[in-house]
């Protein structure tokens, strides 16, 4: 004779066993990742720990998450090429040129979505359909083990706003850093 076990499925031992594996999971995905800085001759400034700083200047390379990240530069009022693109009034691009370089032991994404700029009045956003105008655009693609690109984001802000720069890899994610020109 077949007994089924006729419990509610929160009272068989599964299902607690899944419940926690889930929660530890986002709490583990929630967690901030602090990144390493890597001085300008490759060498690790923390010795290779991971530090609690998550702001970061321009041209500081960050590593976390198997990736080096480096905001390289960032040109305020940056001017298209093109005459008929221009930034609305009272408003300036500014041209963020980043560098990725892959570390981990496996293909890394990349995406041009995965950076935005804050403004004066701590609004983040992503970047102006421009930057897909540029020779230069960062773009998305896949970066092989040891692979690097180089490219740029435009974004659109309030002339002369202080700015910070945001880097967010994954939109499944809280794990982000921040450069201050």
């Amino acid at each position: 004779m077949d007994k089924k076990d006729k419990r509610p499925v929160f009272k068989k031992w599964w299902f607690w066993i899944i419940v926690i594996i889930v929660i530890g999971g986002i709490y583990g995905s929630s967690q901030q990742d602090k990144g390493t800085v890597i001085s300008s001759n490759g060498n690790s400034v923390s010795d290779n720990k991971k530090t609690e700083k998550t702001n970061f200047k321009v041209g500081e390379t960050i590593a976390f998450d198997g990736k080096e990240v480096t905001v390289k530069s960032i040109d305020r009022d940056w001017k298209s090429d093109n005459q008929f693109i221009k930034a609305k009034d009272g408003k300036e691009f500014v041209k963020v040129n980043v560098s990725i370089v892959n570390k981990s032991d496996s293909e890394l994404s990349f995406n041009t979505f995965d950076w935005k700029i804050e403004d004066a009045n701590g609004a983040i956003e992503g970047p102006s359909a421009t930057a897909f105008t540029t020779n230069d655009n960062l773009n998305s693609g896949t970066l092989a083990i040891n692979g690097k690109k180089e490219g740029s984001v435009i974004f659109e802000v309030a002339k002369d706003s202080k700015i910070k720069i945001h880097y967010q890899p994954s939109f499944w994610s809280n794990k982000k850093i921040v450069i201050e020109p």
